[in-house]
């Protein structure tokens, strides 16, 4: 976030955090408000009827109770209504509120301590992770795009960039709709150098560089990716509807791109590289959300039969971890690329989709 000249101490202290997590917890504090209101679950509740709730400081025990409301909440199918790590997550929002205006935090006192860890004991249910796109499956859902199609080439040469980004360069999903034109170089020989200006381990804005590097197979040569969606932008922001049909007439996955190069024209540096497509399928000049990043690979994995649930934006990076993995990769050649800042957290992938990796059983001749 911005913060302009002249700004007080509380936008500085909250400029500590992401927006997004600002944002989190300012909606599970609406969760907190809704519910000493006396609003229940199903009920709609206007801002106007919140805005003289208090959310601190709140007694530990009014807490206690909040969370023990939640975690015995559940759906008409008899399912949880709340997982323990939703209501982990108010607990964070409610001690965020209570630390920022110097109160002290009720997460730390030991009845809302003993309560969250009952909850988390007796009412965990098993995390559903996304389902991950390996190679063969990403090969199999970008040969089913068809970029040369007029009514649907300005989207589908996206979502291919889109889907080979976030795989080659096993981006989150945040990190990806944050690329902006500035942030990518083509380097001959090489491929592009995407520079991630800030990250969920990078919150002070650092920046650090993933390599998407040239791929044999033209279908999955990130560079080539990137020359033919820069190239399809150019046509249409210099010639409108006709540059772009133009551009995609005879346009192709069977032939690499990449050593071409982009031309002398070049799109504004601060421009999103992945824009948004109009229901016309003209790109706009507006980025997409985190959440386009998901559609759209729910969307590709099922046109190209690879099934309909599992599939998210995280997909992309949890296959590039499993193919980085079932090739011999180790944590710090995997670390490179993911940029994740501890080792422990690749053990997580490990088991839940690589689990034969360093696997005592694969020594057994059984």
């Amino acid at each position: 976030m911005t913060v302009p000249v002249g700004a007080s101490p509380q936008v500085f202290a909250e400029a500590s955090l992401s927006v997004n997590t600002v944002r989190a917890y300012r909606s599970d504090l609406r969760q907190f408000a809704r519910w000493r209101a006396g609003f229940l679950d199903h009920e709609i509740s206007e801002p106007h009827e919140l805005e003289q709730v208090i959310t601190a400081p709140v007694d530990p025990t009014e807490v206690a109770a909040f969370l023990a409301d939640k975690a015995n909440a559940v759906l008409p199918d008899g399912g949880q209504r709340y997982a323990p790590a939703t209501i982990s997550r108010y607990v964070a929002a409610i001690d965020w509120e209570h630390a920022r205006r110097g109160h002290t935090p009720p997460g730390t006192t030991p009845i809302v301590r003993d309560v969250l860890k009952g909850i988390r004991r007796t009412r965990s249910v098993p995390v559903r992770r996304a389902k991950p796109m390996t190679l063969k499956a990403l090969q199999t859902a970008l040969l089913k795009i068809d970029v040369a199609d007029l009514q649907t080439g300005a989207l589908g040469t996206r979502d291919q960039a889109l889907l080979l980004f976030g795989f080659v360069g096993a981006f989150r999903e945040s990190e990806l709709t944050a690329l902006t034109v500035a942030d990518l170089r083509l380097v001959d020989g090489e491929g592009v150098y995407a520079r991630v200006r800030k990250s969920k381990t990078d919150q002070d804005g650092a920046g650090r560089i993933k390599v998407l590097r040239q791929g044999a197979n033209p279908v999955t040569c990130a560079p080539c990716a990137y020359v033919r969606l820069s190239r399809l932008m150019l046509a249409q922001d210099a010639s409108g509807e006709a540059g772009l049909f133009a551009a995609l007439t005879g346009a192709s996955l069977a032939v690499h791109v990449c050593a071409d190069g982009l031309g002398a024209d070049r799109l504004p540096p601060s421009m999103p590289f992945f824009r948004a497509v109009s229901k016309w399928g003209l790109y706009r000049t507006t980025g997409i959300s985190p959440t386009t990043v998901g559609k759209a690979v729910a969307r590709r994995a099922q046109a190209a039969g690879l099934g309909e649930n599992g599939w998210s934006g995280h997909s992309l990076r949890a296959g590039f971890v499993t193919e980085a993995r079932n090739a011999g990769a180790t944590d710090v050649e995997i670390m490179n690329q993911t940029h994740h800042t501890n080792a422990a957290t690749l053990q997580i992938y490990d088991r839940e989709y690589a689990p034969l990796i360093r696997n005592a059983v694969t020594r057994m001749r059984l």
